[in-house]
């Protein structure tokens, strides 16, 4: 998943594993203790599970402290890779998104609850499959989120996007070198965005494959301080 980032020994003393709906996954405290200020959902890639990204909670939380953090497992094993989970079949880009978003949706929604926060509190994030889900469910949220960020996705279905809705403002960020999915999707993707009028900024990381990289994570972490309460 990531590329040149030193995550040093982070709060996995700290983490502990809950359910939210029907997905369970790492759970991660606020790093300064207490109620949490805000919400930040982590969606893995196809064929990993939710400890590929849990340490992407130690760096971020240095700019949010009071940042919860929940890394869900996908609900179904990969086909290619039964030791991994996915969000849909890889095959099926069309009903795989949308059969997987309520099961997203309802877990987000009770994470919210359980934290007593509103949407306006909470952003989502993914990596890859989970990039791709993060932007189908974050565009059709009935209460906005804070944020979106889509490391390595693309967005597959965009017909039932409206002219004129309110929209969370997203982050696409991608590697110039991508092979799994092609960079030119961010382009794509953010044509498409535009053209309904959602706030979308777009990040190259040049030299970069299919990962995250130093240079994605901070311009991530810049992103989120525009828009999360820290």
């Amino acid at each position: 998943m990531s590329r040149g980032l030193r995550i040093p020994p982070n709060r996995r003393d700290k983490m502990e594993i809950r359910s939210y709906g029907d997905l369970s996954g790492p759970f991660i405290p606020p790093a300064r203790g207490g109620l949490a200020s805000s919400l930040i959902v982590l969606l893995h890639g196809w064929g990993a599970d939710g400890n590929d990204l849990a340490d992407l909670a130690h760096p971020i939380s240095v700019r949010f402290p009071g940042a919860a953090f929940f890394v869900p497992n996908g609900p179904a094993p990969c086909r290619m890779n039964p030791a991994g989970r996915e969000w849909f079949d890889i095959d099926d880009r069309v009903n795989g998104p949308v059969a997987a978003a309520p099961v997203i949706d309802a877990a987000i929604a009770a994470a919210l609850a359980d934290l007593n926060l509103p949407a306006s509190a909470f952003a989502l994030a993914g990596f890859s499959q989970g990039g791709m889900m993060s932007l189908h469910c974050g565009l059709r949220h009935p209460e906005p989120a804070a944020a979106i960020i889509s490391f390595s996705g693309a967005l597959l279905l965009h017909e039932d996007l409206a002219d004129g809705a309110t929209y969370p403002p997203v982050l696409l960020v991608h590697g110039t070198d991508d092979q799994v999915v092609p960079f030119s999707l961010q382009a794509a993707s953010r044509d498409v965005m535009q053209s309904r009028s959602i706030e979308v900024e777009a990040v190259a990381c040049h030299r970069l494959g299919h990962g995250i990289d130093p240079d994605g994570l901070s311009a991530a972490i810049a992103f989120l301080a525009k828009h999360l309460p820290a």
